[in-house]
């Protein structure tokens, strides 16, 4: 559990030449990428003609919207060519510029970004977002008539380069610095108004501002004083799907300066913007969206661009609340430091003091407790984890939008199952629609995950994450229903524990078995352990306890699993299953491996470190304790 931070999903790019997007024909565009194709568009992009220019700059954008288009053209130098073209007098080709190296940026890796800082793009779109420090207006017709805002290219230049801004900024140090250092804030405060910019103008301020003022004091100190502005964004937004998801991003920018945090007269109106942009269930819609074959959005009461802001909106509002749910954890980080450098490989005594313990709960704010069961907040969030039927999910992949609109809703759902971790820990049971609801949402999201082949490493680690902290809440609170489950309803997750390729989920589940079988044994007593349900899940479970620790390929998630194995038979009354299990000769056999194992790892545990150490140093006195125990079984 922990702060959610990832790179967030972004609206339709430049597309000037309608190639596909979502994988359509993608065999195809790979093949237009390689250098043949780069070194005609460099040979356009130099012409002096605009109309050439133009050309080359959107046969590019186009490229970068293939998967591996970003990565091939910051090989080349044809980043800082395009950039200068941010200057070139032609608005068309400075658009068609600022589209492209949207693309670029927004399609690639962290990697992909620093390689577009380091060919100079920052200077010539710092200099081109510095235009609109004053005042302007759209372009005209030959008629002179004003060009609406969506269709000005001008208007449009502001767009693309901010959304390039942002994902400069969201990777790069650097850019964070030349914003800083530009005064670039002012810009975007300038354009936020969509009453004056219009809403894709004012929007794609807000999600840059929201990039740019998360633990950014600089940033911070100009938007302060202006704070109580931006609140009236907040206030009473319109129900327009695009209205609630710029809300929602100035509630997120607000929190990140601090203003509108709990405690302040202003906390309950984020916490009401998040309940307005969770209130819309997107699976439903998107069913609606499937069963209009004839395209003209008549059983749809909104269009597929009003669908993918609501989804956008409702992963930032996940976001948002997860991190509300989540208290600072710098300590816990000091703490882990000190661990690292106070401990010697040969010392004893390990970490212990400084590990977190298992289900430990979270106490929110009083503010923030409050405000959540108020709005429902909860029951919302676990809608957001659903998922389309089957069905749905293949007539999506048929239409025009469909594959960029069930990509968002998978990222939907990974940030949902995120936020459910956190709620978990800091709800009481009743609040979380009680001990029925959370198991058989445990259950459900083990099968729906497990069950089937998944590929997504997010949506893994978001499914064993908030599978663990429901066992955790339950078993805080002795769930009747967890005392019940067999060895059957534990294969998928035995299977999963031993194959699943994301250490984490592997870690996960690992830790999950073990708070089953703490909690079976804390519940049964010692003549109930060696027969009937409770024993062969308790053997089931060492089985699969010891497969990891002695297996698997993650020294940390060894560590995991004979961490799990100490904790489930330190209870004196497990003596007879532990000689059942053979449990000291097992582990004996694994001490040589693990430290092994140790000696080659041990510069790359990072944040596994205390856990690894805490296992070296107390298997061992564990063995030499738990030994003369099992022996006297021996002797029967």
């Amino acid at each position: 559990m922990g702060k959610v931070k990832q790179r967030r999903q972004r609206g339709q790019r430049y597309n000037p030449t309608g190639v596909p997007q979502n994988g359509e024909d993608r065999a195809e565009g790979q093949a237009r990428c390689p250098t043949v194709g780069l070194r005609l568009v460099e040979e356009k992009i130099t012409n002096p003609l605009p109309e050439e220019r133009l050309c080359g700059l959107n046969t590019l954008a186009a490229m970068a919207l293939e998967e591996k288009g970003p990565a091939s053209v910051v090989k080349t130098s044809l980043v800082s060519k395009v950039s200068a073209l941010l200057k070139d007098p032609s608005v068309e080709v400075r658009l068609a510029a600022a589209g492209a190296l949207r693309n670029i940026s927004a399609g690639g890796s962290d990697e992909v970004v620093e390689a577009m800082v380091q060919q100079e793009v920052l200077g010539p779109l710092a200099d081109l977002l510095s235009e609109y420090r004053e005042s302007w207006s759209p372009a005209t017709t030959d008629l002179g008539q004003e060009i609406p805002r969506d269709a000005d290219p001008v208007s449009n230049t502001f767009v693309h380069a901010t959304h390039l801004l942002w994902n400069l900024c969201e990777c790069s140090e650097e850019a964070m610095n030349v914003f800083n250092q530009k005064g670039l804030v002012q810009v975007l405060l300038r354009h936020l108004d969509p009453a004056a910019w219009g809403h894709t103008m004012a929007l794609a301020a807000a999600e840059c501002l929201l990039c740019v003022t998360e633990n950014n004091p600089s940033a911070a100190s100009v938007l302060l004083p202006c704070a109580d502005d931006l609140v009236c964004f907040i206030s009473r937004p319109k129900e327009e799907p695009i209205n609630l998801h710029f809300a929602t991003t100035i509630a997120g920018a607000l929190l990140n300066i601090n203003y509108c945090t709990s405690g302040s007269s202003n906390f309950q109106l984020v916490l009401k913007v998040l309940s307005s942009m969770l209130e819309v269930q997107p699976s439903s819609l998107v069913t609606l969206y499937t069963q209009d074959t004839s395209g003209t959005n008549s059983q749809l009461s909104m269009t597929p661009q009003e669908l993918e802001h609501i989804i956008l909106g409702q992963q930032l509002a996940l976001e948002i609340l997860s991190n509300i749910c989540c208290p600072e954890d710098d300590d816990d980080d000091d703490n882990l430091d000190e661990c690292e450098d106070g401990h010697s490989d040969e010392e004893e005594g390990g970490c212990m003091e400084t590990m977190e313990e298992d289900g430990a709960r979270t106490t929110l704010n009083p503010e923030v407790h409050e405000g959540i069961c108020h709005f429902n907040l909860f029951e919302k969030t676990l809608q957001k984890a659903e998922f389309p039927e089957e069905g749905v999910i293949q007539a999506l992949s048929t239409l025009k939008f469909g594959p960029s609109l069930l990509a968002k809703l998978g990222v939907l759902r990974t940030r949902a199952l995120l936020c459910l971790q956190n709620m978990s820990s800091a709800l009481e049971l009743g609040e979380l629609g009680g001990a029925d609801l959370l198991y058989s949402t445990w259950v459900r999201l083990g099968t729906m995950i497990f069950q089937n082949t998944c590929t997504d490493s997010g949506l893994l680690e978001a499914t064993a994450g908030a599978m663990r902290a429901i066992i955790d809440r339950l078993s805080q609170d002795h769930c009747d229903k967890l005392a019940s489950i067999t060895q059957q309803d534990l294969q998928l997750i035995f299977q999963a524990g031993v194959s699943c390729p994301v250490a984490s989920v592997r870690g996960n589940l690992t830790r999950m078995v073990g708070v089953l079988g703490c909690l079976l044994v804390t519940q049964s007593s010692e003549e109930l352990l060696s027969s009937g349900n409770v024993f062969e899940v308790l053997n089931a479970s060492t089985e699969f306890l010891f497969k990891v620790g002695a297996h698997d390929a993650e020294l940390w998630v060894s560590a995991e699993a004979l961490d799990v194995i100490i904790d489930l038979y330190s209870d004196d009354k497990t003596d007879k299953l532990a000689h059942h299990v053979r449990l000291t000769d097992r582990l004996r056999g694994i001490q040589p491996q693990f430290r092994a194992k140790y000696q080659q790892q041990r510069k790359r545990l990072g944040d596994h470190r205390a856990l690894v150490l805490t296992v070296k140093d107390n298997l061992g006195g564990f063995i030499k304790y738990k030994g003369p125990r099992i022996s006297k079984f021996s002797k029967t």
